[in-house]
């Protein structure tokens, strides 16, 4: 059976698999999705990031670059 490490004093989540080191435990209760830190409070876990990173804002799309290029080669068609 694969568990979900966690650290035995901060109850951190360290990594699945099947075996572990003397200073961590095992659970078999999945990570909840879309924490950052996932940290194990003895019942469930809960975020144990105390301060989350500001996401890098993402490349624009293929279909948002190609907008831009229509809108300027509109925009420069109208200066005409």
């Amino acid at each position: 059976m694969k568990l979900y490490r966690i650290t035995n004093q901060e109850g951190l989540f360290l990594r699945d698999d099947f075996t572990w080191e003397e200073h961590e435990i095992g659970l078999d209760v999945v990570p909840a999705q879309g924490l950052y830190q996932p940290k194990w409070n003895g019942t469930e876990w809960v975020e144990g990031a105390t301060e989350i990173p500001k996401q890098q804002p993402s490349e624009p799309s293929i279909e948002e670059r190609l907008q831009a290029l229509e809108q300027l080669e509109l925009e420069r068609m109208l200066e005409l």
